[in-house]
């Protein structure tokens, strides 16, 4: 359809007061002169972080600390005359939890704690501040609502916003009461147009945009049909069809008027808001506010140390500490139990508590892991940080002194634990701490190598390997294509090929992985505001107590115990006291040796199956057959995997484990067995037993019995028939010529019931044929 000149005339004069207003917008982040200047240097400007998604009480964490920074930045203010608003800028940073995408973008967060730290922003105890939205990730689900609620939205060119819906149960069945409360923050900020805010949360929404004389407008097609306003529209244009979810990305917010500047980081959101770059930093000498405690994090990290450490978190978080200092000092260890530590610290609510590691002297491998994982890094100029050493060297070619075969096992047992520890940290962790996962993988692996990239567009300086650049979204980032350009430059390596990835403090703080550099503990105190030292969390009487018990020396009292226990009852039935110290004692030990984060449900199954399965031998299948040979292993088994965090031993040092364990179930036994000849002999004569036991007969009365015995003759059943009257396995009973007695099958086991004729006798021992099949009933 042909423009008329009218028409033609209007869009020329419109496209171009557009392109005067972005050339004066363009032009506006930089340097003023003069008063101006002098002027910027001294406005009260804060940082605070809101880590999406928002659940539990982070709404009013955050609405605590936000009123804390509004009345500091209200006393400077008042106490340098400067005319200008202070500036509260709130980043909003999207906190992915491992792979799953359903929450990728800060998506999950709770509408009710949204909307009530929107309100508090939107209200008047904010008025005195001019609130800003800082976007440099993309950000999905209801944390958009921060961003409306705030007076100006400063987003990444490439970072989107909206699809606020996705956090409802289902699209399309969003109650009226949550597109409410999107209208009612949209129109008291009136930071972006209604309709757009509403094309987030509403898919049945479609929203236009029209242009008539008055300009460019957004609205709803079904407010816009309802209209009963004459305009002339000129354009008409579908920006978000029903059915869809909006969202916006910065460029697409500055060209709709809703984000005032574009900024990827924090120096371009200093120059967009015109202050000096060192005053956009989180607020950190709040002292009279933090809760602070210090774990201390030293020497080799075992499975022992990460179960105490994460006590001592639950119980320091327990006590509403909200200041966590990780006191560092190792060069690693396992690494299993060095990612469950990093994983702890990082699934920690940033929102709610503060994690800050400090690193004097090194963090290396595992204990790297741990410090990157927390919110905050702080270094001694000449701590080191990073793997612990070079790749594993060759075998040995003296085969007299080295197990060639041991140690190919052992190297390759080592590569496989290595890549599981390599997916762990990459699936889960480093979406959970919010870093690049060559760089965390580098910490526990030499052969990574990584590289300082450069984004030419925003200055942004990113540890990386080539792997990890080449999987980036920006398919411009490593061999550009065509005419595009190279958004990142890859740089100069940190260490040479096949050298650990190892920085110093100085070198931490220059690329951005530390926050600062201290010389000493008192620097890191009054860095944070801290008077006085903080608490050292230390374990308490439970854990001293789940140590006492997972010793080797009182895990094997708890089994001597238990079996003691075990045959006492067996000994002495209907008291109870042998069953009660017996089965406390193996409650203990398993209790005792979970806790210490060794044994699990698989060897509770193994020993309750095994003694199960002995207990059926005993009393419904006589004789010692297939079930008490396999239930004994079980319980043997189930007893020394109870102190390992192995099945199958990998390393020297877990078979020194095995070992050990191996011994302790041993000795158990054999205090079990002088415990059984021990109570042979004084058990009857104790008073509790002297009534429910039988005492031994004298020895007048063992030679009368043994006389008795040896003269039973039995040589006239010989030939008679009679009935099994119990399994024969091969022993047990048997009914012949109207007697009871003692006998044993010949050759196959005789189930109970069958026919059978007496083939031999020789005093009381009886051997039985079976003579035809079992009688049932």
């Amino acid at each position: 359809m042909p423009l008329s000149g009218t028409r033609l005339a209007r869009l020329l004069l419109l496209a171009g007061a557009l392109a005067t207003s972005f050339v004066q917008a363009a032009a506006q982040p930089e340097a003023p002169a003069g008063a101006e200047a002098a002027d910027s240097d001294r406005v009260g400007v804060a940082l605070v972080r809101v880590h999406l998604p928002l659940t539990g009480n982070a709404d009013q964490v955050l609405e605590a600390t936000i009123s804390r920074v509004r009345d500091r930045l209200l006393e400077t203010v008042q106490r340098t005359k400067v005319a200008r608003r202070p500036l509260l800028v709130l980043q909003l940073d999207p906190h992915q939890n491992g792979t799953d995408d359903s929450n990728a973008g800060g998506a999950g967060s709770q509408f009710e704690r949204v909307l009530a730290l929107a309100r508090f922003l939107c209200s008047r105890e904010m008025a005195g501040v001019k609130t800003i939205a800082f976007v440099p990730r993309s950000i999905r689900g209801h944390g958009t609502l921060l961003a409306l609620a705030c007076e100006e939205i400063v987003m990444a060119p490439t970072a989107t916003l909206g699809e606020a819906g996705v956090d409802e149960p289902r699209e399309g069945t969003i109650g009226q009461t949550v597109i409410g409360a999107y209208r009612e923050i949209a129109e008291a900020r009136r930071t972006m147009p209604v309709a757009l805010a509403l094309g987030m949360i509403d898919a049945t929404a479609e929203v236009l945009q029209i242009e008539t004389e008055l300009g460019i407008e957004f609205v709803l097609r079904s407010e816009f049909e309802k209209s009963d306003q004459q305009r002339e529209v000129l354009d008409e244009q579908v920006l978000v069809p029903a059915g869809s979810l909006a969202s916006y990305d910065g460029r697409e917010g500055r060209q709709f008027g809703f984000v005032k500047f574009l900024a990827t980081n924090r120096e371009g959101l200093a120059q967009a808001l015109i202050v000096p770059v060192a005053s956009i930093h989180e607020e950190d000498t709040l002292a009279g506010e933090w809760l602070p405690t210090i774990i201390d994090l030293q020497g080799p990290i075992t499975p022992r140390v990460a179960n105490q450490l994460e006590t001592m978190l639950t119980t320091a978080l327990d006590q509403n500490y909200n200041w966590i200092g990780l006191r560092i000092d190792s060069a690693g260890g396992d690494l299993a139990a060095s990612v469950q530590i990093a994983s702890t610290l990082a699934k920690l609510d940033a929102n709610s508590v503060r994690t800050v590691a400090y690193v004097a002297s090194e963090a290396q491998g595992g204990a790297a892991l741990a410090a990157l994982a927390c919110d905050q890094l702080i270094m001694h100029p000449n701590a080191r940080l990073g793997v612990t050493g070079a790749p594993t060297a060759a075998p040995a070619e003296d085969a007299a002194i080295v197990d060639r075969k041991a140690l190919e096992r052992n190297r390759l047992d080592k590569k496989a634990e290595l890549e599981a520890a390599k997916t762990s940290i990459r699936q889960s962790l480093a979406p959970r701490a919010e870093q690049s996962w060559s760089l965390l993988t580098a910490m526990v692996d030499s052969e990574v190598q990584l590289f300082l990239y450069r984004n030419k567009a925003t200055g942004e300086t990113r540890l990386m390997s080539s792997e990890e650049a080449a999987e980036l979204s920006d398919p411009a980032v490593v061999n550009p294509v065509g005419n595009n350009p190279v958004v990142w430059q890859k740089g100069e390596p940190l260490a040479a090929a096949g050298e650990p990835q190892v920085i110093d403090g100085k070198r931490a703080t220059q690329i951005g992985l530390a926050r600062q550099t201290v010389e000493s503990y008192d620097e890191l105190k009054q860095l944070y505001g801290l008077s006085e030292d903080p608490p050292v969390a230390k374990p308490n009487w439970a854990l001293e107590l789940i140590e006492a018990l997972a010793s080797p020396e009182f895990s094997v009292i708890l089994l001597m115990a238990g079996f003691a226990g075990i045959y006492i009852e067996l000994r002495t039935p209907g008291v109870g006291v042998g069953a009660f110290v017996g089965s406390v004692a193996i409650l203990l030990f398993f209790w005792s040796q979970y806790l210490h984060g060794t044994a699990g449900w698989l060897e509770v199954l193994l020993f309750v199956t095994g003694v199960c399965f002995l207990l059926m031998e005993i009393f419904v299948l006589p004789g010692f057959g297939i079930f008490g040979l396999g239930g004994g292993a079980m319980v043997i088994a189930s007893l020394v995997l109870a102190s390992l965090t192995f099945i199958r031993p990998r390393s020297e040092q877990d078979m020194e484990d095995l070992t050990n364990a191996v011994g302790k179930v041993a000795i158990a036994g054999a205090g079990m067995v002088a415990i059984m000849l021990v109570s042979r002999r004084y058990l009857p004569q104790a008073p509790l037993f002297r009534n429910v036991v039988l005492a031994p007969p004298g020895p007048e009365e063992r030679i009368l019995l043994y006389d008795r015995e040896s003269v039973v003759d039995y040589s006239h059943l010989i030939g008679r028939v009679g009935v099994a009257t119990t399994h024969l396995r091969p022993a047990g009973k048997a009914e012949v010529d109207h007697q009871l007695i003692d006998v044993i099958a010949e050759s196959e086991p005789i189930d109970r019931g069958t026919p059978l004729e007496v083939v031999d006798a020789h005093a009381n021992r009886v051997v039985v044929r079976a003579t035809g099949p079992a009688c049932v009933g």
